[in-house]
């Protein structure tokens, strides 16, 4: 297999895990941005700051925002401070109920799917990809430190 054949691939396999995520959504009736707002914060089974949902999911604060805006406003999520200046995300029940519905079974889904693969798969996924994306970064750094002509 050359480099074009598995780009190809790699980003089509991708691409179509992506699609997967969007039709749950979809399905659930709910916003990519809120469905993974929802999902994380289940499978975190913890309040979270804007910030730590930001990192988790790779998503702007606007993104985040939007959909935490929606989900505050239907009343599946709250934002609380305690003692300190961090604010912090949770579910409540009306929440839970929602994320009961909809993201505990795509986490169902994929705890199947880990439990059917056999450990030493699981366990070579992880360190292939991690590989893989510790080359990149690495390679990348040159590329960035390259100065861009405007």
């Amino acid at each position: 297999m050359n480099f074009t054949q598995f780009n190809e691939e790699y980003n089509r396999l991708y691409k179509e895990e992506a699609s997967l995520y969007h039709r749950l959504a979809r399905h659930f009736n709910l916003s990519d941005s809120a469905f993974w707002v929802l999902y994380t914060l289940e499978a975190a089974q913890r309040p979270l700051t804007q910030t730590e949902l930001c990192s988790y999911l790779s998503l702007t604060k606007q993104t985040i925002h939007s959909a935490l805006k929606q989900l505050e406003q239907d009343g599946d999520i709250r934002l609380f401070e305690p003692p300190g200046r961090r604010k912090y995300l949770e579910l409540t029940p009306e929440g839970q109920a929602l994320a009961a519905r909809t993201v505990r079974p795509v986490l169902q889904l994929e705890e199947l799917a880990f439990l059917v693969m056999a450990e030493k798969d699981r366990e070579c996924l992880l360190a292939l990809h991690r590989q893989r994306i510790e080359l990149l970064l690495r390679e990348a750094e040159h590329l960035l430190n390259i100065p861009q002509e405007e």
